[in-house]
């Protein structure tokens, strides 16, 4: 069997749920303290928990935008500590801070594997001519192509329009 690499899809998918439960049960459950035995303090281990979700969700989604998961990554963070309320543990801005701090950093260094890419391989083409490329960006923008109406050679002015349909008494 040859691997390839969207062999890696379903396996990161299954690793992200899977972790996505975990963090959950571990910032719901009761488990307050838990990251002292990997040596990490309460908002390292935020950080680290929520930056290798979105890791993993990189390569999970490989086709979805990386600015689009970073936000359902920080939703999800929010959600966790709004949850936090209702049961018997303490929710804190500051956790969700540290979420956002792992989640932004792993962000910060996806795009810069993508600058590096486009500076091997486009290096010699401006922003425009890039951005024109996009196949993206492309799709979301309308082909607008005016078509002559049918009988605009003989009705070419306006006056000549309105004789047509007004014609003299």
């Amino acid at each position: 069997m040859f691997l390839k690499p969207r062999h890696i899809v379903p396996v990161a998918r299954g690793a992200l749920v899977l972790g996505v439960l975990a963090v959950v049960a571990l910032t719901l459950g009761p488990f307050a303290g838990a990251e002292e035995i990997f040596g990490l303090n309460d908002k390292l281990a935020h950080a680290l928990a929520f930056g290798g979700l979105l890791a993993i969700a990189f390569f999970a989604f490989p086709f979805r935008r990386r600015i689009d998961m970073m936000l359902i990554a920080l939703a999800i963070g929010a959600g966790v500590e709004i949850a936090q309320a209702y049961v018997s543990r303490s929710s804190s801005l500051l956790d969700f801070v540290a979420d956002a701090a792992g989640i932004y950093a792993v962000y910060v260094i996806s795009m810069i594997e993508r600058w590096r890419w486009m500076i091997r391989e486009q290096g010699a083409l401006t922003f425009a001519e890039i951005a024109a490329m996009d196949a993206r960006r492309a799709a979301r923008r309308a082909n607008v192509t005016f078509e002559p109406q049918e009988g605009s050679a003989e009705a070419a002015n306006f006056a000549e329009r309105a004789s047509q349909r007004f014609p003299a008494r």
